[in-house]
This record gives structure tokens, sequence and C-alpha cells, in this order.
């Protein structure tokens, strides 16, 4: 009776306890397959003016940036927009009580991509690489950084 019961106590404990550590080598896999060896940096994304902030990573590619949502088990990307087309505002720096603290020091970025318009929070360092790379782009490109 009570040794049935501290018995299943301890089995219910233990399946927790793989199921969270499960969870966690998932998520550590998933973020391992998102960067396939190339840049991956924190990035919140706003889709337009009073959504609220989405949490995710960003990927650097050669001609593209990539948007993945921080949860979830997908390895396909949520936004991807091309280098070429995709005009980036200056960065404003984000208070606290905005809604993404998962960034420190964050810093919001008015973007455009084909006519559609969000925001994306970076940490500053992030930001310098977004900006190096959208002015990086090969000859004739049409990105513009305002």
């Amino acid at each position: 009776p009570m040794t049935d019961l501290v018995f299943t106590a301890e089995v219910a404990v233990g399946l927790l306890i793989a199921l969270v550590g499960g969870f966690i080598l998932a998520m550590l896999a998933r973020r391992r397959a998102i960067a396939r060896g190339k840049v991956l940096t924190m990035c919140g994304l706003r889709p337009g003016p009073g959504a609220s902030w989405r949490s995710g990573f960003v990927r650097f590619g050669e001609d593209v940036i990539e948007w993945y949502a921080l949860g979830g088990v997908s390895v396909r990307p949520r936004h991807t927009w091309q280098r070429r087309r995709l005009d980036i505002g200056a960065p404003v720096a984000m208070s606290p009580g905005e809604g993404l603290d998962a960034i420190h020091n964050a810093v919001r970025v008015a973007c455009s991509h084909d006519g559609e318009t969000f925001d994306l929070a970076l940490a500053e360092p992030a930001y310098t690489a977004l900006r190096s790379w959208v002015e990086s782009a090969p000859p004739g490109a049409t990105s513009a950084v305002t």
C-alpha cells in the first residue's frame, strides 16, 4: 500500500524527468539542424504595427535570411527574405518593457521586403552583422540601407 504509492511516485517523477530531458535534447538537436554551419542568432519578429513580438532565430545564408520560430519541431524557416529585396532602417534601442526581454540590449529595426513591412529585434552585434550582410550584396543588388 504505502510502498506501492512511493514506487508509483518515483516512477512518475522519473518519467517526468525523462520527458523534460528528451524535450531539451530535441530542442538542441533542432537548433543544430537549423544552423547547419551558418550564423544563427536570436531574433524577435513583429509582423506588423501593433502585433506582438515572436521569439526566434535568424540564419544568414548567401542570398537569403531565414527566420525560425523559437519553439516547435519544424526545421523549415517560417519567413525567408532575399538580400536584394530587403530594406532595413536605422536601429532603435528597445526598452525592457517592450515585450522582448530575451535579447539583451536589443535594438528594433524597421524592415521591408517586397512591400511587406515588419520589425526585427536583435542584439546590437547581430544588427551590425545584418547591416553588413545587406550592404555586402553583390554588384547590381537593389537592396538599400537607410
